[in-house]
């Protein structure tokens, strides 16, 4: 699934090849994708922003909103020519000057919501992790106030929204959380580290264009390149970088949780 640094990359890229252009229409390939919420025409409307919050993103147009949640295999693809494989595209937004924005979805999951307003979907999602005003200290209350374990907290996008399996391994394997700690039970030492790391994962992980474990693509369809440098995630079995010892897989919070037994100390 597509996780913060995602689609966030996707976002910059639509700042460029979309903002100015003029909707011609919305097609609904497969009728589930696109929920339109809204009676406001969308036809003639123009792309004024392109916003982001978590794992979801945000069109706002002149008069209403388009929010897309990509779920597990979504892509938004451009396209300038009309001889691109159809192979799952879900919907297509067409502009005036005959430009695509192609909705591509193999699992049929993801979303494209014609609402009034963004925050008509946005409201129930938390703080956006890479959030200037989520500090270390709102950070701490945040998981302080939480009984239920970092993992669960991490993937729960009511407090913190974008961090999804891959970053939140990641990000506790290198404070040296283990995923099973009661958030309300990690020092403040702890979550000052996890603090620091989910930041430094995040931003590093928009540097290197997201990471590609399958489906995800960029707008220009490139895959991402930060898989090359996770230390946990999906490397089951192999030699911890930090003590030696092999990667462990547990299922936690209904997820696949890569974790180090010797580097990551229980909070309970």
């Amino acid at each position: 699934m597509p996780e913060l640094p995602e689609v966030e990359t996707v976002a910059r890229e639509l700042r460029v090849l979309i903002l100015g252009k003029t909707i011609q229409d919305i097609e609904a390939v497969w009728y589930k994708s696109f929920d339109n919420q809204s009676s406001i025409p969308i036809s003639g409307q123009v792309i004024k922003k392109v916003g982001r919050k978590g794992k979801y993103l945000s069109l706002q147009l002149t008069r209403s909103a388009l929010v897309i949640h990509l779920r597990m295999t979504g892509q938004l693809l451009y396209s300038t020519h009309f001889d691109y494989d159809n192979t799952h595209i879900r919907a297509k937004i067409r502009f005036n000057d005959t430009t695509e924005l192609l909705f591509k979805d193999t699992r049929k999951f993801g979303r494209i919501y014609h609402v009034n307003d963004a925050g008509d979907i946005l409201y129930k999602i938390g703080m956006d992790a890479i959030d200037p005003t989520l500090d270390v200290d709102l950070f701490k209350s945040l998981v302080k106030k939480s009984s239920v374990n970092i993992k669960s907290f991490l993937l729960a996008q009511n407090k913190i929204a974008g961090v999804g399996n891959i970053y939140a391994d990641e990000s506790l394997h290198r404070a040296g959380i283990h995923p099973a700690s009661l958030s309300n039970k990690i020092p403040d030492v702890k979550l000052r580290n996890l603090h620091t790391h989910l930041l430094d994962i995040l931003h590093t992980a928009i540097e290197n264009m997201g990471s590609t474990i399958s489906d995800y693509r960029d707008s220009y369809g490139n895959v991402g390149n930060n898989q090359r440098f996770f230390r946990v995630y999906q490397r089951t079995g192999e030699a911890c970088l930090n003590c030696s010892m092999p990667i462990s897989k547990v299922r936690i919070a209904g997820r696949g949780t890569h974790f180090c037994v010797k580097c990551q100390k229980v909070y309970n």
